[in-house]
């Protein structure tokens, strides 16, 4: 598989820069930064949330866990919860499962992001693969994200 159909077309609509690291399969943004020899840090993690009023994604560095208590305060939404992994493939149907592009907006969801993730010179994402990142300069990452809540979303793993 290559970059996924959607996010492809996304970035070339925003005139993104951005080049595809392939790396040996991986199952999860951890081991897809192991795989490539790049930061966790710095490797944008997607995490598909739903509730009655429809779905969130967060994204946050693969470094560190969701903050289940930050998105509720952030969103003023305490029944989101994770969307199982057999679900997703309707709503990335583009995309292996589990292997989620950060970029929401490119599929039409409401998308929050980690603040960590803004310090970051270069970001590498999941390219809607297993065997695939995107590397892309990390405030032209950031730009991407205008107009969508940046704030405390992780902590660091237990």
């Amino acid at each position: 598989m290559t970059i996924a159909a959607k996010l492809s077309q996304y970035l070339n609509d925003q005139s993104v820069d951005y080049h595809l690291i392939q790396h040996p399969h991986s199952r999860t943004s951890r081991e897809s930064a192991h795989a490539a020899h790049v930061r966790e840090d710095q490797v944008a993690k997607a995490i598909l949330l739903r509730d009655e009023e429809g779905h969130v994604l967060v994204v946050i560095p693969a470094s560190s866990s969701l903050d289940m208590r930050a998105v509720h305060d952030e969103t003023g939404r305490n029944g989101l919860e994770m969307v199982a992994e057999n679900e997703l493939g309707s709503i990335f149907p583009d995309c292996e499962l589990g292997a989620l592009p950060p970029l929401g907006q490119a599929y039409g969801i409401t998308t929050m992001l980690d603040s960590s993730l803004g310090h970051c010179e270069t970001i590498y994402f999941e390219a809607g693969d297993h065997e695939e990142l995107v590397e892309m300069d990390g405030p032209l990452f950031l730009k991407l994200f205008e107009g969508c809540p940046r704030c405390d979303l992780s902590k660091d793993w237990p």
